[in-house]
């Protein structure tokens, strides 16, 4: 598995799906007096675990399963302090105040002060360490700086290094890092100082805590996409001092971003009026878009989340768009995800569909003719007028089934 795009695919990553196993310890060397260790075994691999213990990755099987070792608990109290031992096989330990003490030679809690420095500070960020309450400090270096601002521009529909990110079909990331040392690179996806290996290993276990990064892999128009942003490059670039503030909804993703781009596009080369991220009263619509006739149209974007509660205030938003005369369209980032909204609005009660909720074996056309004649029906109280996939979208769009566009069409996009 690769944590960033600059990783060589190596021998380390059988860790990634590694069983972890964990062991309270009752008596260890006096030079190494730990109270519990845990760590990747390597699948059908002869090794010792005779006292070990399978540890979940999952936090609800966690809970369900007694270890004689609360981990949560351990990485948020003052009670105990975690080393992590780096290498081929990465290691966690957990040390109580004083094996911590007898083992490194100085309370955790009060560790010596650096001349110069506040004592009282110091011992109030050695206990918010403890606790992990204080994130990582990430230095970002004059490449990855470069490379954020790069993706910004990107991100708000700017030719960066000659590529744009719909006339070029969401380009790679090399395409970004060519003139930049992509090993300094690396630490804006993960946390370089603790390594590789221990990422690998334990990255994806609840209990275990990391700082967030600025970018992360996605995958759009079937392939990887490298340059995904995460909330600590919201902050950044719109508070944080760096330039240019992002275009778009303050919690979109690269998929939602890319598909208003596409619907802008669409409308472009109708000819129609649109703006994207209108506000209207208490809502924001994604696209907004009037037809030659003067039909007003409300694109809204839905990809795949676990918050039901906001597929329910999308609907209620593109119900009252409905109610004003306001043609509501639902664009999703797959055919699975509208089948699944579709059918929690059906089963939660604020919409009905004629025909009882889809399942997995409907097309997109014959989901979409079921759409229709719902909202065309008076007898369903339905509301979406319509609806699509980012896919298809760029299929009619940038694909073979759309128009020869022309460059700058694409490029001069406001979106």
């Amino acid at each position: 598995m690769r944590l960033s795009p600059f990783d060589d695919s190596n021998d380390d990553k059988w860790l990634h799906s590694a069983p972890l196993y964990g062991k309270r310890v009752t008596y260890t060397h006096p030079s190494d007096p730990h109270t519990f260790k845990l760590f990747p075994a390597r699948n059908g691999a002869d090794e010792d675990l005779d006292g070990y213990q399978r540890i979940p990755r999952d936090a609800k099987e966690y809970e369900q399963k007694s270890i004689n070792f609360d981990i949560p608990n351990a990485n948020s109290g003052e009670e105990y302090f975690q080393i992590i031992i780096t290498g081929d096989r990465p290691q966690i330990q957990w040390y109580s105040r004083s094996e911590f003490e007898t083992r490194f030679l100085y309370d955790p809690l009060d560790p010596p002060c650096p001349r110069g420095a506040d004592p009282k500070i110091w011992k109030r960020n050695a206990k918010k360490r403890a606790r992990k309450q204080t994130e990582s400090y990430i230095n970002l270096n004059r490449d990855c700086g470069e490379l954020l601002q790069r993706i910004a521009r990107l991100w708000n529909g700017e030719e960066v290094c000659g590529v744009h990110l719909l006339a070029d079909n969401v380009p790679s990331i090399e395409q970004l890092t060519d003139d930049l040392d992509e090993e300094k690179l690396k630490d804006l996806y993960y946390n370089t100082n603790l390594g590789h290996n221990v990422i690998l290993a334990f990255g994806d276990a609840d209990w275990f805590k990391t700082t967030e990064r600025f970018l992360k892999p996605k995958y759009l128009f079937r392939k990887q996409v490298w340059y995904d942003i995460t909330q600590k490059f919201r902050d950044l670039m719109n508070n944080g001092g760096y330039k240019p503030s992002l275009k778009g909804d303050p919690y979109e993703g690269l998929v939602h971003r890319v598909t208003v781009g596409l619907v802008n596009l669409h409308d472009a080369h109708r000819g129609w009026d649109s703006r994207s991220y209108h506000h209207k009263e208490d809502y924001v619509i994604d696209v907004l878009g009037k037809d030659d006739n003067e039909q007003v149209y409300a694109r809204e974007i839905l990809t795949e989340h676990h918050n039901w509660e906001l597929y329910r205030k999308t609907y209620r938003k593109m119900e009252y768009l409905d109610q004003k005369g306001v043609k509501p369209i639902a664009v999703f980032d797959s055919r699975e995800t509208a089948y699944a909204v579709f059918n929690h609005w059906h089963r939660k009660g604020p919409a009905e569909l004629p025909n009882g909720p889809f399942n997995s074996n409907y097309s997109i056309d014959a989901g979409r003719k079921q759409i229709k004649q719902a909202y065309q029906s008076d007898c369903y109280h339905w509301v979406v007028a319509d609806w699509t996939t980012t896919w298809k979208l760029k299929q009619k769009t940038l694909g073979p089934e759309g128009p020869e566009l022309d460059r700058d069409l694409i490029v001069s996009l406001d979106w």
